[in-house]
């Protein structure tokens, strides 16, 4: 029996995915682009290859009751898919990527990690192959996209697990968190200082090169550190300081961390905000 290949060159998924942090990491850097006009060129309305991201976003976002309306919706999107304009579809996917390989270094902006991989490469496997080429195959990639969509108490959980790690904070460092971290964040990125813009920058634009970012955090941290230190001096408050001590500690958790992740970076950028709140009290 045939073994089925995922290729994430011709997955319309992750190729979209790929585009839009690009995207995301020159308007970061302020750079000027032709990443935008890529993707109005390709996933504008009417071409196939938006029809077909639809069909990918369709299988991705919904949420089924049980396994086996989930596996109707999937066989309905799967029909919609066969009645997509496969030649025109075809072409309008090699041009893509032959536009991105021109504009840019493809190998490297390919190498980005993306958090729901497997259940795109599943996707486009139930796309591009039919049940016969390989039975057993195409199920196992059918149940990856029914875990990743039905609505059980395990997936809840799992979806709750940030939230939770928040509720356990100490209330004084919740109330940080919503104030500095939720109100500021969802905002524009203009209100972040330039230390948390760089961090952000680097993050987005360093997730094909994780080595090269934990380098850049072994750098930043000491800097924190040192101006929690520093500051620590003129604050009077005995319970002040003691937790600024232990935001240190915490700090130290983060620097030695094999991989970064972005829990780590929302750390990070709160403790920055701390930083600049103690650096306007002490101004």
């Amino acid at each position: 029996m045939k073994k089925l290949k995922h290729s994430k060159y011709r997955n319309t998924g992750i190729l979209f995915e790929l585009l839009v942090r690009k995207l995301t990491s020159e308007t970061m850097t302020s750079d000027k682009s032709v990443t935008i006009d890529i993707i109005k060129k390709y996933f504008g309305k009417n071409t196939e290859l938006a029809k077909e991201l639809q069909l990918y976003n369709n299988l991705i976002k919904e949420q089924y009751k049980s396994e086996a309306y989930a596996l109707e919706y999937i066989r309905e999107v799967k029909n919609a898919h066969n009645k997509l304009n496969q030649s025109i579809l075809k072409r309008q996917r090699y041009n893509l990527v032959k536009e991105i390989r021109e504009n840019f270094v493809f190998e490297n902006l390919s190498k980005s990690r993306i958090n729901n991989y497997k259940v795109l490469a599943s996707i486009y496997m139930l796309f591009e192959h039919s049940e016969s080429t390989n039975p057993r195959q195409i199920l196992d990639c059918k149940s990856i996209i029914v875990e990743n969509g039905l609505h059980t108490p395990n997936n809840i959980k799992n979806k709750n697990t940030i939230i939770e790690s928040y509720k356990k904070q100490p209330e004084d460092m919740r109330i940080l968190s919503y104030n500095l971290l939720i109100e500021k964040f969802n905002k524009k990125y203009g209100i972040l200082s330039k230390s948390q813009k760089n961090l952000l920058g680097k993050y987005i634009t360093s997730v094909n090169d994780t080595d090269s970012f934990k380098m850049y955090i072994e750098t930043i941290i000491p800097n924190i550190k040192t101006e929690l230190k520093e500051y620590a001096k003129s604050v009077t408050d005995k319970t002040t300081k003691i937790k600024i001590e232990k935001i240190s500690e915490m700090l130290c958790s983060v620097e030695n961390k094999k991989t970064i992740k972005e829990s780590h970076v929302l750390s990070l950028l709160r403790y920055m905000d701390l930083v600049n709140e103690l650096k306007q009290v002490n101004s």
